[in-house]
């Protein structure tokens, strides 16, 4: 039994299209914005980290990988690999593809696309953490309550726990 969102099926071909005449059109109309090289050498490294950490995400999934938002029978909460420093390895690492790419190809174009891919996966996350909720329960709460979303903890995992066991209860 699957629990989750499915996006109508006619609606990817609609959005490609659009997405490639729209992109086709901004960028003819508006150009490139000046190149800057140490820019581009950033973006390259945030595609190439993009890329890894994308990778890493799928191969700690497995069979759990959808590209929708669905829970699966028997699903489990992942908790190793990228997933235990943040509970969105995959889109963070799309994001930071879609950042990076603007850096080495800065453009208006670019630009469009990269915010409207953060905007897409944040509306994404949010779909796929009420279903991972409603279906795992308490158990994905508490990962959710150790783990941030996006963003890694300075430190790591390990370090801040055994602050807190050093610290003792206050």
């Amino acid at each position: 039994m699957l629990h989750g969102w499915r996006p109508p099926t006619a609606l990817g071909p609609l959005v490609l299209l659009v997405l490639v005449l729209g992109v086709g059109g901004l960028e003819h109309l508006a150009g490139r914005f000046p190149f800057r090289p140490w820019l581009g050498a950033i973006g390259l490294v945030l595609v190439g980290c993009g890329l890894a950490l994308h990778a890493a995400a799928r191969r700690t999934l497995g069979a759990h990988w959808s590209r929708l938002v669905e829970v699966r029978e028997r699903h489990v909460v992942v908790q190793h690999g990228p997933y235990a420093h943040v509970r969105h390895p995959l889109y963070l690492g799309v994001m930071l593809m879609a950042t990076g790419s603007f850096l080495a190809h800065p453009s208006l174009a670019r630009g469009a696309i990269a915010w409207g891919l953060v905007v897409g996966l944040l509306l994404k996350m949010r779909l796929e953490e009420r279903a991972l909720r409603e279906v795992l329960g308490d158990e994905y709460i508490r990962y959710a309550e150790r783990v941030p979303a996006l963003l890694p903890r300075l430190g790591g995992a390990e370090r801040r726990s055994q602050m807190v066991d050093d610290a003792g209860p206050r």
